[in-house]
Order: structure tokens, then C-alpha cells, then sequence
């Protein structure tokens, strides 16, 4: 699917109502426009499972956000809300959550009244500096991802998880 979101050559309009978390926000960096409810949550939660980002995010997130902002989303694992995601140029704009798919399908119709091959090209000439990038770091956090998956502080963390306590990182992988 991350693949199909980086190689689209259509606009693509995102809505997010309620939380994005992991997977749901590292695809927002793929988007064109993301238009967020006010009661929107982020989050990121990779380190907090022991894990790396994924599919493209450490160069997709600081590449749209910038690296200080990046590095406090990643690691420190924090949710934060629409208005932060605002402030940081991750969202769009920020709308009451009643106005958020409304708006999408507005924008979306929209570009659907644009000349088709000026869009696709627009686009492509905005991201052609990143989507080899992207795509390098993709592969580059699948190899550390496989690799964290199988740690013992990913195991500790979901086990963590399941029995609904803080995890007790104490393996020689920790910082």
C-alpha cells in the first residue's frame, strides 16, 4: 500500500477524524492535502515498541517537518494533536471534525476539474527529489525493523503491552 501512496502520480486528499497512529500517520506524509478534525490525534509510537519507523518515514517525516521536529515525533513517541500537526506542517488545515470529509471531498472535486496531465506532472516535478530517497529508506528500515521485531525489548514491550504496564527495557540494546 506505501508503495502504491509513493508512486501515485495523482493528487491524493487525506481526512483524519479522530487518531492516526503509526501506520495511519507515517502515510499522511504521502498525502497532497490532509485536512484534520480539531479532535485529531498523532502518533508515532515506534520507539515506544521497541521499533523503527517504517515505510519510507525517516526520510518522508523530517523531509516534510524537519529534522528537530522529526526527532522529537520519533523518539520520543509522543501523541500530539491536530493543532501541533498544523503548527508543524504535517496536516493541511485543522476544521471542526463535523467539516473534515466535506472539505476533502470539496478539494478532491476540485482537482478533479484540473487538466489531468498538468496535475500528474505538478506532482511529479514537486516530489521527484524524494521519492528515491523514500524509496532507499524504505528499505533500509525494513532490514532494521526485521531485525528490532525480533528483539527482546520488542518482546518485552508487547508483552508490556498485553498485561497493560510500562515496559521494562533492561537488555543490552538499550541506550
Amino acid at each position: 500500500m506505501i508503495d502504491a501512496l509513493r508512486v501515485l502520480d495523482k493528487p491524493l486528499v487525506g481526512a483524519v477524524r479522530g487518531a492516526a497512529v503509526g501506520s495511519g500517520a507515517t502515510m499522511l506524509t504521502y498525502f497532497d492535502f490532509v485536512y484534520a478534525g480539531q479532535n485529531a490525534r498523532f502518533q508515532y509510537p515506534f520507539i515506544n515498541l521497541a521499533l523503527v519507523p517504517e515505510f519510507g518515514t525517516s526520510f518522508s517525516l523530517p523531509d516534510q517537518v524537519g529534522y528537530l521536529r522529526a526527532a522529537e515525533i520519533v523518539l520520543l513517541g509522543h501523541p500530539f494533536d491536530a493543532s501541533s500537526a498544523l503548527s508543524m506542517g504535517l496536516v493541511t488545515k485543522v476544521l471542526p471534525d463535523a467539516e473534515v470529509l466535506a472539505t476533502a471531498e470539496k478539494i478532491a472535486q476540485e482537482l478533479s476539474q484540473k487538466p489531468l496531465a498538468a496535475l500528474k506532472a505538478s506532482k511529479q516535478l514537486l516530489r521527484r527529489q524524494v521519492r528515491p530517497h523514500v524509496a532507499q529508506a524504505t528499505q533500509d528500515e525494513m532490514t532494521e525493523f526485521s531485525e528490532r521485531v525480533r528483539s527482546a525489548d520488542a518482546r518485552e514491550a508487547l508483552t508490556a503491552f498485553f498485561e497493560k504496564r510500562p515496559p521494562r527495557f533492561n537488555s543490552s540494546e538499550t541506550a
